[in-house]
């Protein structure tokens, strides 16, 4: 049996929020096996591909400690409108089905990504943690 016959199936029909839908691409399996497997959509606004939005499975340190559970990307021409927002807004029913909690994190410095969460969560602030030397985000200057 394979990783990806042990994941649940992914959304038959695009998932929806306030101006975006969320279209699922594939699925994900890192050969990096301390990074974790993850559902893969675009975002678009109307007929515009905006960015992608991630939900990765599972509890590894890697995903607990660094990067969480979703990650986002939103093109440069895009950012500024809240699409990362609403994004994760239209994501949270599929994840809900998969996991009762889910941990969303980003890089402190990130200004733009910090406020997403922050209206995401309404927390202004949750917890700095430092990047593990053995973690894959460290070889690329997370720290």
């Amino acid at each position: 049996m394979t990783t990806l016959s042990l994941l649940p199936p992914p959304p038959a029909m695009a998932l929806h929020a306030e101006g975006v839908a969320l279209n699922f691409s594939k699925v994900v399996i890192p050969i990096d096996r301390r990074q974790a497997p993850y559902y893969h959509f675009r975002i678009l606004a109307g007929t515009r591909d905006v960015g992608h939005i991630n939900l990765r499975i599972g509890k590894s340190e890697h995903v607990l400690r660094v990067v969480g559970h979703v990650g986002y990307g939103i093109r440069k021409r895009y950012r500024g409108k809240h699409y990362a927002l609403l994004a994760c807004q239209a994501l949270a029913p599929f994840a809900r089905t998969i996991a009762p909690e889910v941990i969303v994190t980003c890089d402190p410095e990130n200004h733009a990504s910090r406020r997403t969460l922050e209206r995401l969560t309404g927390a202004r602030r949750g917890q700095t943690v430092s990047v593990p030397p053995s973690d894959p985000h460290y070889r690329r200057g997370a720290r």
